[in-house]
Formats: C-alpha cells, structure tokens, sequence
C-alpha cells in the first residue's frame, strides 16, 4: 500500500448544522500497517456547506456541490503536495440543496443531484475541466404525480451505458442514458417497496449486482440483472440500453441493533465480496459478506454520531461522522473490522475523497 494518501475532507460551515470550515486537504502517513496513520492539516478552503467532494482524474482538481441556494459547483486546484488550494471556478445551478455529484458517462461533463429541489442537473467542463456552463436539468417531479422527489446520488454503472440515481422521495432507482451532448434522458427505473428511500447504491464490477442503501427503511435491497430482452414499441428504453434491467431480490437489515437505522452511505470493498454500509441510529459502520446468495452480515463496529459517509484507503476505512466532529480510522482484515487508533477531529464532516 501507499504509505501516504491526501483526503478531501467536505462538511457543513454556514447552515444549523455547520461547525466546520467548508474543505479541508488532510495528509495521512501510515509507516507502521498495524498503526494509526499521522495526520496533517494542509490546506483549507472556506466554503459555504459542500456536501459532497469529487476529484478529477489526474487529482488537479477537486469539485465539491455546495448545499445551497442555488445549489453551487465549485472546482479547487490543489497543489502536488495539498500544501495550496484555490478555487479556480465557481457556477451556480438552477435548483438547489445540492448533495452529490459524479464524473458523466461523457467525461466532459458532471451530473449533480439535487436533493432539495428534486432535480438533476448536468454542467459541462471546459479543456481545463472547470465547470463552464448548466447543459441539461431533469425534474424527478415530472416522474411522479403523488411523491416529493429527493435525488441523493449519481453514479455511473460500469459495463453499461447507464447513470443511476436513487431517488429517496419516489422509492426508485431512475437510470438514464447521457447522448452525445452531454443531454440525459430517462431509460428505465429500478423500483422499491413503499418507503424504502434508496438514498445511495454500490455496484460490482460488471454491474451484475446493485446494491442500494435505504434510508428509511434501515436496509440494504439488493437488485440483479434480468435476462436482456427487447424493447416493446413505445418504451422510454433505448435499444442500446435495453439488455441492462435489474429487479430486487433480496432486502435485509443493514445493522444488528434494534431501532431506527437512517442507513447512509455503502460501498463495496474492492474485491467485491465485501460491502460497506453505514447506519445513523446505530452509529455503527456494518461489514456484510456476499459469498452466499444473499448479502450476510459479518461485522459491525461503532463510529462516531452520525455516520454520513466513508471511503477507503487500501484496507483502512475512513468514517466522516457528521455529529461526532470526527472521523473515524477501521481497520479491515477480511471479514473482520477493527478501530485503529483515535478519531480525526473534524467539525461538521460530511464526506471524504481520497485523492487519486
């Protein structure tokens, strides 16, 4: 493993919720696998409630969706040695309380979810990859005629065409074909049961199998592909597209202690045997196993208040515990995890990207 990661570190610092400074550029050095990483503080950057950071593929630059009115795209450069970083583009977007943002099937674009206002947007990036101009907004409301809509993430499915969005509000996955133009248009859904709130999913490498973390519920639904078959005449699906359909076959309580669970973030370990998950409530991180047929928890540790995301580092998984102003450091050995050492102090932090 390298010995030495830069973290991106997004959490809220304007609204009720915000303690923190906006964004923060943290270098953990790890000498001593069975050790604590050290920890520096490098860089800050004052920004108003980003709630979600993503770098781009070289890690020059690092975009964060700021959770305002209108919601805000703003790309920081940051320097080889996270020593320096400047915002370098800054694009308000039509909507608001803006929560996710990922990398579009066109590399030239990001297409944001905006939980406040129901809607996803797409911007386009110029030579330089900063944020030039809003291309594409889709209203969730224009798929329902009861739900509110709250789309909670993006995410590309690998091996398909295909962006997924779980939407919390209408207890569905919408999936969406990007065209040429960077232009999104609606191509098929995953339902839930009533009152699931898929809040964010994980896929595996060949997009076999999603997994999808519902907050309301307290579980973790899990949809496999179907035999491809033909669009019938009139369908919304592409004929490109139309081989990728998936449907739920299993739904299982993502933590072992009783009460409410507002699961948040998951994710698979990398050799897809493994899935994450993340339960508010419980304050717990969950480690479930998916040798069997259906995922099996194996494991569950307690974090800090709040667990609204994590990432990991080789086999370290860092925890951003949004009440609990810290991030905690687990060690993961197969299907065990363990805490490694003390918490990072972080006020009010809300997700981590470690840099590529």
């Amino acid at each position: 493993m390298s010995p030495t990661a830069l973290i991106a570190a997004g959490g809220y610092s304007r609204s009720g919720r915000g303690r923190g400074p906006g964004l923060e550029i943290l270098r953990l050095s790890r000498e001593d696998p069975a050790a604590a990483p050290a920890v520096a503080r490098l860089a800050v950057v004052d920004l108003p409630d980003p709630s979600f950071v993503l770098w781009s593929g070289d890690g020059s630059l690092l975009y964060a969706v700021l959770e305002t009115e209108p919601t805000r795209v703003v790309a920081v450069r940051v320097s080889a040695d996270g020593e320096s970083a400047e915002i370098v583009a800054d694009l308000a977007v039509q909507g608001h309380g803006g929560c996710h943002l990922a990398h579009g099937t066109d590399p030239s674009t990001l297409v944001i979810a905006q939980y406040g206002a129901g809607t996803v947007a797409t911007v386009r990036l110029d030579e330089e990859g900063l944020p030039l101009e809003q291309i594409d907004l889709d209203d969730h409301r224009d798929h329902s005629d009861v739900a509110v809509p709250h789309p909670h993430q993006v995410i590309a499915l690998p091996g398909t065409e295909l962006l997924a969005v779980p939407d919390l509000g209408l207890d569905r996955v919408l999936l969406y074909h990007q065209d040429p133009e960077g232009m999104i248009d609606l191509a098929g859904e995953i339902p839930l049961r009533r009152g699931s709130g898929p809040r964010h999913l994980a896929t595996d490498h060949e997009s076999e199998q999603l997994h999808i973390a519902c907050e309301l519920s307290g579980t973790v639904a899990t949809a496999s592909r179907e035999q491809a078959t033909a669009p019938t005449p009139g369908s919304v699906a592409r004929a490109s597209v139309s081989a990728h359909r998936w449907s739920v076959r299993s739904m299982i309580p993502a933590s072992g202690h009783e009460g409410d669970n507002a699961v948040s973030h998951i994710e698979l370990a990398d050799d897809d045997s493994l899935l994450l998950v993340a339960n508010r409530g419980p304050d717990t991180l969950s480690l479930l196993s998916l040798t069997m047929r259906r995922p099996e928890r194996v494991a569950e540790v307690q974090v800090g208040a709040h667990p609204r995301h994590f990432t990991q580092w080789d086999d370290l998984v860092l925890v951003a515990a949004q009440e609990g102003d810290r991030i905690d450091v687990l060690h993961r050995r197969e299907e065990r995890l363990e805490t490694l050492g003390e918490p990072i102090p972080a006020p009010s932090v809300a997700c981590l990207a470690v840099r590529p």
